[in-house]
């Protein structure tokens, strides 16, 4: 369960990051070649500019069966083609002090790993790996080479354009909602694993650097359903992100032991 959660929540960052990528300043015209060509020659701007990125925050999840809402620690880390990912969960059930399950993902730039106390460290396979290898921060990698602006719609104060990627079989969106004036992501649909409709919308949009900006508040609906806020806590840029960091031979396994897990929550169930 920690694994689905964690690639749900590297999904949403990856679109925090589109919406970074994407703002320009400038308006778009309806014809999206011409939107890509001026988008690509901003791209090199913003890769000379970026060259590393922390991002903290909170995942505040709901389980509509349970009725229950946990909140996840996220950090994330990007240089390059490179990035890392750690997600911090409370298990239920569990006392505070005996602390969370942290899941680590880390991409080097050519391999993808998961790192916990559960798995220990396991190499994922090509298969596994692609829906990680395009998360760093280069921007160029993310945009969508055909695509057509089908419509426009006002998102609270932000008009915007109703863009729909041809790209079958590329990307999992369906239509994505980009602000007329900056070209910001405000929403985005895209298709499950099992074929129901995934939701985004950002709001609380910041400046991070000069005229970047990036949403602060991110929810996620599973067929109109609330699945989690994820709220950034903060970013910081350009800070000389170690190398070691994106290392799986440099990170220590830490988490508390699976036999005193269960024994606890056997505690707590008598």
């Amino acid at each position: 369960m920690s694994r689905n959660i964690n690639h749900i929540v590297i999904t949403v960052l990856v679109v925090l990051l589109i919406s970074l990528i994407l703002g320009t300043g400038q308006a778009i015209s309806a014809d999206w070649s011409n939107v890509l060509k001026e988008k690509m020659a901003k791209c090199e701007e913003y890769n000379k500019e970026i060259k590393d990125m922390t991002i903290i925050g909170e995942m505040k999840t709901v389980s509509s069966e349970e009725g229950m809402t946990s909140s996840n620690e996220v950090k994330r880390f990007f240089k390059g083609k490179k990035f890392r990912s750690e997600i911090t969960m409370q298990m239920p059930g569990m006392p505070k002090e005996m602390g969370g399950m942290t899941t680590i993902i880390i991409h080097n730039g050519k391999d993808t790993w998961i790192i916990s106390s559960l798995v220990g460290k396991k190499k994922l396979s090509d298969e596994e790996s692609k829906q990680y290898q395009k998360e760093g921060v280069s921007c160029c990698t993310r945009m969508f080479k055909n695509a057509k602006i089908v419509g426009t719609e006002k998102i609270g104060k932000r008009e915007c354009y109703i863009v729909q990627p041809e790209e079958e079989g590329e990307t999992s969106y369906t239509r994505i909602w980009l602000d007329k004036k900056n070209f910001y992501m405000v929403k985005s649909e895209s298709k499950g694993t099992d074929g129901e409709m995934i939701l985004m919308v950002n709001s609380d949009f910041r400046k991070v650097k000069g005229d970047w900006e990036m949403p602060y508040k991110t929810e996620m609906y599973r067929d109109n359903e609330l699945m989690f806020t994820l709220l950034v806590k903060s970013i910081e840029i350009n800070k000389g992100l170690s190398d070691d960091l994106f290392d799986p031979d440099k990170v220590e396994i830490k988490g508390f032991n699976m036999q005193e897990m269960m024994q606890r929550m056997e505690e707590n169930n008598d």
